[in-house]
């Protein structure tokens, strides 16, 4: 059963998310860039992963345990206080759907590999897959490819980056999942002097909760979107990298874990500070 939630929209309206049937509906194009030479954004290497290319729709039965109704609206995506690939600011519309609380955790990852629906994530430092009392962690060290596998295989898909960055921000234009106020002791992450060891258990932070009572936006891992990367928002794109969005654990700049911020690597890449959460 999907949780219901009361939301406040900015523009002073009150609505009551609940179970919605329909498939979201998103205007505007998937792009991204972001600065390659950011601190976190280091390659575990391998991939266990299948197949690129585009979206594939699940076919799979919908599971919608543990996923937030997030309601249609319009925003202002993109930032003027960034990287030259957040601009131009530009409005999105977006259509309502299901985005999970959380991002997916090392057991819900490891039962699907059991299932033999999901292939092996990758191991080593500070990746969290086979480590004891990581259980209700974020998995990591899973590349694009498979963080699709797992969504398909619950009827549910990655989200796009403009419904990523609606669910985190809202409709008022803020900076930070929380509101405008800057980074602390909102978010894992190790910036602020907290020097974070490692990922945290999701839902530590329920002071840095998004609009619409989403979790874990900023900090802890990074996650991956289903969108192609652009250098800006207008182009077509050429190539098979894939956006993520959201900052991590090992993040030092809170300019990293601003909503806005983006980033792209290619859809092999296994990283110990990039993970997912699934959207229906």
């Amino acid at each position: 059963m999907v949780r219901t939630r009361r939301v406040v929209c900015s523009l002073g309206l009150v609505l009551f998310a609940g179970a919605l049937s329909a498939l979201p509906a998103c205007s505007g194009q998937d792009v991204s860039e972001s600065d390659a030479s950011q601190a976190d954004a280091v390659s575990v290497g391998g991939s266990s992963g299948g197949g690129a290319g585009g979206l594939v729709r699940p076919s799979a039965p919908p599971s919608t345990a543990g996923m937030l109704a997030i309601p249609a609206g319009s925003f202002q995506m993109g930032s003027n206080n960034g990287n030259s690939d957040q601009q131009p600011v530009h409005t999105e519309t977006v259509g309502s759907f299901l985005m999970d609380e959380f991002e997916v955790t090392v057991d819900q990852y490891a039962a699907c590999v059991s299932a033999g629906k999901c292939t092996a994530a990758g191991t080593g430092w500070s990746c969290n897959a086979g480590v004891g009392g990581r259980g209700n962690h974020p998995i990591n060290c899973v590349d694009w490819n498979q963080a699709d596998a797992y969504c398909t295989s619950l009827g549910k898909r990655l989200p796009t980056e403009v419904e990523w960055e609606y669910a985190a921000r809202g409709t008022d234009g803020r900076e930070y999942p929380w509101g405008n106020a800057a980074p602390a002791s909102q978010l894992c992450w190790s910036g602020g002097g907290a020097s974070q060891p490692g990922t945290c258990a999701v839902g530590s932070y329920p002071r840095g909760e998004s609009p619409f009572g989403v979790q874990d936006m900023a900090g802890n891992v990074w996650e991956w979107t289903s969108s192609l990367y652009t250098p800006n928002y207008s182009s077509a794109s050429t190539g098979t990298a894939r956006v993520y969005r959201g900052g991590s654990w090992i993040s030092l700049a809170s300019s990293y874990v601003r909503s806005a911020y983006r980033v792209y690597d290619g859809p092999s890449n296994q990283n110990y500070t990039l993970g997912f959460r699934c959207a229906r």
